[in-house]
């Protein structure tokens, strides 16, 4: 019977049942150490590539294998759809969040530079808002299945993430020929596209919807109504924010626009 080198507990198969190491410890090496830091930086051994190719393959199934049980090959929901956005800012422009919302600046206060830049900078934070209501709405809409709200919730959180994976290689493509991403073009009407279209799929597969015509009609509708209740919090929330901070600290928020010279 072999023994772990680790905590000494008799080995009852390929992993100590204490620890958790494995039973088939083998000397380190070159090769090792650097396949260890190959692992570590893509994040390979925590899932991170094989949940991505699932997803891309079958988001519903993918979602549903997940919350069936089958876990130990995927990255958790919020952690996978945390890096999924840090490499979507990452390859954004800045620069056309800023003028697709400059048009809008000159007629509302509350959009100054320095609004933009906490809206840049805490974009994972304002995506993730998204889900709750994404999660609320749907599970209105499937009352009948048999899934829970945490549930809807860790879905949405693979669904998401996959759609901004889908437009990652689009973003890429508008950098090179410098496109604007936010605009409607030719490129951006076909990204809009797939980008509803994979989500369409995936709530299809996810809920197993007998007629997928109307089903994915129906996920999309989902998607609107819960983006709306979204604008409407996040509108609420800031405007609350702005409040308190002239009541408390008073600051303003929304300083008045500076005369042309």
């Amino acid at each position: 019977m072999s023994i772990c080198q680790n905590c000494e507990t008799a080995f009852e198969g390929k992993f100590c049942h204490q620890c958790g190491q494995k039973a088939n410890v083998k000397r380190i090496t070159f090769r090792s150490v650097f396949s260890d830091l190959i692992k570590k930086i893509t994040f390979w051994d925590k899932g991170l590539m094989y949940t991505t190719v699932r997803l891309l393959k079958s988001p519903g199934k993918m979602a549903r294998g997940y919350l069936n049980g089958h876990r130990v090959n995927f990255t958790k929901p919020l952690n996978y759809i945390l890096i999924v956005v840090a490499v979507s800012v990452l390859v954004f422009p800045r620069k056309d969040l800023d003028q697709a919302m400059s048009g809008i600046a000159q007629n509302s206060r509350a959009l100054t530079p320095g609004y933009m830049d906490w809206v840049f900078s805490n974009i994972s934070l304002i995506y993730l808002m998204m889900i709750p209501m994404l999660a609320v709405v749907s599970k209105w809409f499937n009352r009948k299945a048999d899934v829970n709200y945490a549930e809807h919730f860790v879905f949405y959180c693979y669904l998401m993430a996959g759609c901004t994976i889908i437009t990652i290689p689009f973003t890429i493509v508008s950098n090179i020929f410098h496109i604007n991403a936010l605009t409607l073009n030719p490129l951006g009407i076909v990204q809009y596209a797939c980008w509803f279209l994979f989500f369409a799929w995936g709530y299809v597969q996810f809920f197993n919807k007998q007629h997928k015509y109307w089903g994915g009609i129906q996920g999309v509708l989902v998607l609107l109504i819960a983006y709306i209740l979204y604008i409407l919090a996040f509108s609420i929330l800031f405007a609350i924010a702005i409040a308190l901070a002239k009541i408390l600290f008073h600051i303003d928020l929304i300083p008045l626009a500076v005369p042309a010279q």
